[in-house]
């Protein structure tokens, strides 16, 4: 079995990514929450997120490109998870006392 063109394009992502999964799945089965990603995490998946929009292209794999673009948000989702408190208006308990 060969690899595919570009391999090292598409390594990057899957292990990056991966590893990303798998700690998300890890703080939330151990019932703890989901800190904010450090800039240094973040731009660790921005860089897999454009390694892999870069695979699908040359590639040309529109799914490909659609996934990583999903991954985006939900990577930018997680940077800033006290946003979206904000633009609810909801208030935790410890602003309500």
């Amino acid at each position: 079995m060969a690899l595919p063109a570009y391999w090292w394009l598409l390594a990057l992502p899957v292990v990056i990514q991966g590893a990303f999964f798998a700690r998300f799945v890890v703080v939330r089965l151990g019932g703890k929450a989901l800190q904010p990603l450090s800039g240094r995490a973040a731009l660790a998946l921005y860089a897999s997120v454009a390694a892999g929009t870069v695979y699908g292209v040359v590639q040309r794999d529109p799914l490909f490109i659609i996934g990583q673009g999903c991954l985006l948000v939900v990577f930018f989702r997680m940077r800033n998870p006290g946003d979206r408190d904000r633009k609810t208006g909801s208030q935790r308990a410890e602003d309500r006392e």
